[in-house]
């Protein structure tokens, strides 16, 4: 077996693998969500979403890009990870418990919980910045399948806590002290997995500013699209009530449900598939087409779902108690596919090392769609936040970067991705248009749709993921 067909089959168990682990961790967590959100009210979800946001930025700012960085390099240096993740990581933390209540600001509802939860979610901060030291060598190598077990017993004790915090009546903390103890759960999984193969190299002293300072452009792609992702909690927190920002994180999370189960885990293994295949141009961008035509497949037909089944989703996923998140559903349904290109054209911009341009699009998404968001909430409300959404300029960069690499599989990919739409475009306009109004029967016609839309994409494309990871490319 060819290196690129090892990468290939690489690739396959590992996307394989991160997929099953975000499937069981995404299920248990709608599982059990589907339940607190109906034992919490809006408000303290609305805490929670907001608390959130602020901290999955802050982990970006912990890494410094230094997992993605270690990835690009050979041998791999771990034992500088390490010391990146548990020095800095603990002086970040320090800093952001000091100033927790100045963070506590940028939140406009003066809920008391709010300092005290963010100086708790520190020991989040840490510890799950020691958990991405062993996490990141599965990536490296490939074998992200090893991190299911860690997984599993991390959505066991996220839900073991929850629920038992929950019940006794501890509202946003039943959350906070779910998510902290999985955390500790599947560090020290991750370590004992990795304990005997992963060498803790590290690099002199002398060399460790430069290792970190080539790390700060990967670094700071991922701090910019984590904030773009979640800078609609931060501006809808900032301008309106904890109730509001709960009700509309609810809906952009059943908006992004299916982006959130796929995306991450396939660009997991897809990344250092990239830096594997370097020396094969053309098999990378068709790992990179497979990539993004998989994901497409599943959130065209889900977001169109989810516009026409809007309060019947948002019902089955939180109860009754949520009033304003079907017609924040409604416009936010269809907002993850204005940046389809983009679903894992960073990580192919990055393995190419054209991080200027992922930088570019990124800092041209946070502007364009900051900049709407708080001009259209002035306007509209908080549903101005959901149409803002639809306008990030970085997309154009992104798009036109990958035309770029590839101007002939760009092409191929386009093509591809018009041919899913035109498909689902027509089944869920009739359901809506002929349908019943009943939102049972209209549920059942819209999965029926949505079965015929995926159906018609894998008799269209299995063929082509057959011919990657199937055959050897020596013998095609």
């Amino acid at each position: 077996m060819t290196a690129p067909d090892a990468t290939a089959r690489g690739l396959l168990r590992s996307s394989s693998a991160a997929t099953l682990a975000q499937i069981w961790r995404m299920g248990l967590l709608l599982g059990t969500n589907i339940v607190l959100r109906r034992l919490l009210p809006a408000g303290e979800w609305g805490i929670w979403t907001w608390a959130e946001s602020v901290f999955l930025i802050l982990a970006t700012v912990r890494d410094l890009g230094m997992p993605s960085h270690v990835v690009r390099l050979r041998p791999s240096p771990f034992g500088a990870l390490l010391a990146v993740e548990a020095i800095w990581g603990a002086l970040l933390a320090t800093g952001v418990a000091t100033a927790a209540p100045l963070l506590a600001r940028l939140f406009s509802d003066p809920e008391p919980a709010v300092v005290p939860v963010l100086r708790v979610l520190v020991v989040y901060l840490l510890l799950e910045g020691l958990a991405a030291v062993p996490l990141t060598y599965l990536e490296a190598e490939l074998q992200v399948q090893r991190s299911l077990f860690p997984e599993l017993l991390r959505g066991i004790t996220y839900c073991a806590v929850t629920f038992t915090l929950a019940l006794r009546g501890q509202g946003v903390w039943s959350i906070v002290w779910g998510q902290i103890a999985a955390v500790s759960v599947y560090a020290a999984a991750l370590w004992l997995a990795t304990r005997r193969e992963m060498r803790l190299r590290s690099v002199p002293a002398n060399r460790f500013p430069a290792l970190v300072r080539d790390a700060l452009p990967v670094g700071s792609v991922w701090l910019l699209q984590i904030a773009v992702l979640y800078l609609d909690s931060l501006i809808v927190g900032w301008r309106f009530d904890q109730v509001t920002v709960g009700e509309y994180g609810f809906a952009l999370l059943c908006a992004l449900l299916a982006t959130r189960v796929m995306q991450q885990p396939v660009a997991r293994a897809l990344y250092p598939a990239f830096v594997a295949l370097r020396d094969d141009p053309r098999r990378k961008f068709e790992a990179y087409r497979l990539g993004t035509l998989v994901l497409a497949a599943l959130e065209i037909p889900a977001a169109a779902l989810l516009a026409v089944n809007a309060d019947l989703a948002v019902r089955l996923l939180g109860g009754t108690q949520w009033v304003a998140a079907p017609g924040f559903l409604r416009v936010l349904a269809f907002a993850p596919l204005v940046d389809l290109f983009g679903r894992f054209g960073g990580e192919l911009l990055i393995a190419l090392h054209r991080d200027r341009v992922r930088v570019a699009s990124l800092v041209a998404n946070l502007f364009s769609i900051g900049a709407a968001g708080l001009l259209f909430t002035g306007w509209f409300g908080p549903a101005g936040m959901a149409w803002a959404r639809y306008l990030p300029l970085g997309a154009l960069i992104v798009a036109w970067a990958v035309h770029r690499i590839d101007p002939a599989g760009f092409r191929r990919l386009a093509t591809d991705l018009g041919g899913i739409v035109l498909v689902t475009a027509p089944l869920f306009a009739a359901v809506r248009a002929l349908g019943p109004e009943a939102p049972w029967p209209r549920l059942g016609l819209s999965l029926a749709a949505a079965a015929g839309s995926l159906g018609t994409s894998w008799w269209r494309f299995g063929a082509d993921f057959r011919s990657f990871f199937g055959r050897p490319a020596s013998a095609q």
